[in-house]
């Protein structure tokens, strides 16, 4: 059929089969889904809803017949809520666990916050060009040539200063020098 009504004959004969079979359903469908009334209850319309669109086949089958094709889509219709569920399920245990805030370390953010007080401190120390060096690398980003550029003078300048600025920060955070892994890209 190429719409979803079905004639009104076979809308009484379908009627028949619900009233016929419907209770038989609604309590295989408890079985199936432990006792979840409501998602059997679901079961058994979404059964009949198909059975109405295959009714035109259904209808020449004896009540044996019909209750057999019955049993086997509410039964299929739970596998599929059954996968269902599952699949949600698992994806809900990625989901949570993409969006968990993770687990506060404190001592670390503490350590963190403090070392980048002393590094700043330190710049904030340094000499005149030194401070802008520094700045310029650290805080803006710019690479030894942009900042030989910017300030007029010599990239071999900008290296040296940063080489002394490292070597004051080293000085002055010890182990915690956030700058340990920069010098093999400070003249990019």
């Amino acid at each position: 059929m190429t719409n979803d009504k079905i004639p009104k004959a076979h809308a009484q004969e379908l009627a028949g089969c619900f009233a016929t079979h419907a209770k038989v359903l609604f309590g295989y469908g408890c079985f199936l889904t432990r006792g979840d009334r409501a998602l059997a209850d679901d079961l058994v319309q979404d059964t009949f809803m198909a059975a109405a669109r295959q009714w035109s086949t259904l209808r020449c089958r004896n009540e044996a017949q019909r209750l057999g094709w019955l049993r086997t889509t509410i039964g299929n219709l739970a596998i599929s809520v059954f996968r269902h569920n599952e699949a949600f399920r698992n994806r809900l245990a990625e989901l949570e666990a993409l969006y968990r805030p993770p687990t506060a370390d404190t001592h670390a953010e503490a350590a963190s916050a403090i070392t980048l007080e002393r590094c700043w401190q330190t710049v904030h120390a340094l000499p005149p060009q030194q401070h802008a060096i520094a700045a310029m690398r650290w805080l803006m980003g710019m690479k030894n040539n942009e900042i030989a550029e910017s300030l007029g003078v010599a990239e071999g300048t900008v290296a040296a200063h940063l080489s002394t600025v490292r070597g004051k920060l080293r000085a002055s955070l010890g182990p915690y020098d956030p700058f340990s892994g920069d010098e093999k890209g400070a003249s990019s």
